[in-house]
């Protein structure tokens, strides 16, 4: 059976180390509703199975710009959308109204026996009306229609701004297009965005380590080399055949 776009994805996301480069390490995984992000130690990939456009992309970490939660309102589609649903009730409420057949009159000749060949005119009058009767019946019926396909329009315009209206985390690319990931309410619950941030930074603390992790291993018992400690002219002394220039010129 084939695999859905979704399931390949999938297990590219989990063999991220297959997609880097000589010397590039998985640093971060963060797992969206609907996306996969992968910081390393110089690229951040995105695996984004719903997208429209492509599946997968990746940029160099000193191009992302600012990483931020974004709503796209699209007032624009809001006022299509309310203009064509009072077009359709307009035209829905004006064809149920009014009966546009009801204005063709009635034809009724009087003393048409006695006038030769007035049978023939009533005839090509009764034909007459009655293809306007059909004409406005249709017109009848074009503005209802109409209407409704107006209305139609109107729901699809209203709800493509509402889905428009969901959260999104932008990551602001510098010569390139933003990458857009699909945000859920999960993720918003969990406070996915600064950890996404976080792991992109740069580590300002220099060799990986943080500032905590450096103050906690200091107070484990790390030490650090020191050139004019107390120690140093122990150390000096005990090293096997170690010997002090200075007692020699001394000497």
């Amino acid at each position: 059976m084939a695999d859905t776009r979704r399931e390949r994805l999938e297990r590219w996301s989990e063999h991220v180390d297959q997609l880097c480069d000589d010397g590039e390490t998985v640093e971060r995984r963060v797992d969206l509703e609907d996306a996969t992000v992968v910081v390393t130690n110089r690229r951040v990939m995105a695996f984004t199975p719903s997208s429209d456009g492509p599946n997968f992309r990746y940029v160099d970490r000193p191009n992302v710009g600012s990483v931020s939660v974004e709503t796209d309102d699209r007032l624009r589609q809001f006022c299509v959308g309310i203009v064509a649903a009072a077009v359709g009730v307009g035209l829905i409420e004006t064809a149920r109204a009014v009966r546009f057949t009801a204005y063709v009159p009635e034809f009724e000749p009087q003393g048409s026996d006695s006038v030769p060949g007035m049978n023939t005119v009533e005839s090509l009058v009764d034909a007459a009306l009655s293809a306007i009767e059909t004409a406005l019946l249709l017109l009848n019926w074009g503005i209802f229609l109409s209407g409704g396909v107006a209305f139609a329009v109107a729901i699809a315009l209203l709800v493509r701004y509402v889905r428009s209206r969901s959260h999104r985390i932008v990551l602001r690319i510098r010569g390139d297009d933003d990458l857009v990931l699909p945000l859920g309410g999960a993720d918003l619950e969990a406070d996915r965005v600064p950890v996404l941030e976080a792991a992109i930074r740069p580590d300002t603390n220099g060799e990986g380590r943080t500032a905590d992790d450096r103050s906690g291993g200091i107070a484990g018992g790390e030490t650090r080399p020191r050139s004019d400690g107390p120690g140093d002219e122990r150390d000096r002394t005990d090293r096997p055949g170690a010997e002090w220039l200075g007692d020699e010129e001394s000497g």
